[in-house]
């Protein structure tokens, strides 16, 4: 917890300070940009893990930071989002940012509440689309419930699967649900780059592109202090900072919240930053992810072209497989007699 709160603040306090002294934008901005900078995309990371096999302590520690790390963001926003409608006001009490933290809380309460029910409620003995529909129902009712308080179901959702995977250990649903969300992911991508205003990257070109370093920075330094205060080997300071440079979801959903609370050319302005980042971020997120590992020794390169030719002729034997099926289906076609051997038989 204390390396992810090093690496997550300090990249967005750095994002917060530069963009207020270097190019003189609005505190509003700059907090709701620094917050929004704390968030990491696990995605590009677990592909490469799962990519190479890699395993180990530099893997597993990787692991429990990026889980953390989104929620540290969602805390961070939601202070910062009570910080700038408090200000408007005139005054900024200290019930005003503590309040958002206890909705907060109320929220992990309900997101771990559900996951106990469901749990309770899926049952070995339950079909493949009751599990489905019973899935979905609670995440629709978590989502409702948060809207209701005028909260982020993101955190909730993210502790609801959290809850019942340690509840049940039951990989199948998340399985079955994975197959579902691809078309939902789609749609969501598709309507975040419907709203990329191109002709505001005129302006966002400078400011973009020093958001972008500025950010790698501030979650490699913040990585590697957290590391050598908690005492974590050279290898883990190094090198795992390199693996959390991604970012896309969480980051995307949060430019539109943001974008809510600011005029309407300053938002359009965060938009379009994190959106046309976030497409560098996943171009250079998976390559830094390998090489993190590579560097740190997680993975050797022997193991790594083993890996990529094992893949490679698991490929082949599956098309191969599919072949000799096609073939063995048209070797049984039924031969139906001629007509004169019917004639005969008559």
């Amino acid at each position: 917890m204390i390396v992810t709160l090093w690496e997550s603040v300090l990249a967005g306090i750095l994002i917060t300070l530069s963009m207020r002294f270097l190019f003189h934008l609005s505190w509003d901005f700059c907090l709701i940009l620094g917050a929004i900078a704390t968030a990491t995309a696990p995605a590009s990371t677990m592909m490469t893990i799962r990519q190479y096999r890699a395993k180990g302590d530099f893997v597993n520690i990787l692991l429990q930071v990026v889980a953390l790390d989104d929620v540290v963001c969602l805390l961070i926003f939601s202070v910062v989002v009570a910080v700038i409608n408090a200000g408007r006001s005139g005054h900024v009490r200290a019930g005003d940012v503590l309040l958002p933290i206890f909705y907060n809380i109320a929220a992990l309460g309900i997101g771990f509440l559900c996951g106990y029910l469901l749990s309770r409620l899926i049952t070995p003995t339950r079909s493949k689309d009751n599990r489905l529909i019973l899935a979905i129902a609670m995440l629709m009712g978590i989502s409702g419930l948060c809207s209701a308080f005028d909260l982020s179901p993101l955190l909730s959702c993210m502790v609801f699967g959290a809850s019942y995977i340690n509840l049940t250990e039951d990989k199948k649903l998340f399985r079955q649900v994975d197959r579902f969300t691809p078309p939902v992911l789609s749609m969501f991508f598709i309507v975040s780059g419907m709203n990329l205003d191109l002709t505001a990257l005129k302006t966002a070109g400078i400011i973009g592109i020093a958001y972008f370093l500025i950010r790698i920075l501030g979650k490699y330094g913040g990585m590697y202090l957290g590391c050598a205060i908690t005492g974590m080997p050279d290898t883990h300071k190094k090198y795992m900072g390199l693996a959390l440079i991604p970012q896309a979801g969480v980051a995307i959903g949060l430019a539109f919240l943001g974008q809510r609370l600011l005029p309407e050319n300053i938002g359009n302005l965060l938009l379009t930053i994190i959106l046309s980042s976030s497409v560098l971020y996943e171009l250079v997120g998976p390559a830094c992810a390998k090489m993190s590992f590579f560097l740190s020794g997680t993975i050797k390169r022997e193991k790594a072209a083993a890996n990529e030719k094992s893949d490679g002729a698991g490929t082949a034997k599956k098309e191969k497989a599919a072949v000799n099926e096609k073939n063995e289906g048209k070797g049984k076609v039924k031969k139906y007699p001629d007509k004169k051997s019917v004639k005969h038989a008559i």
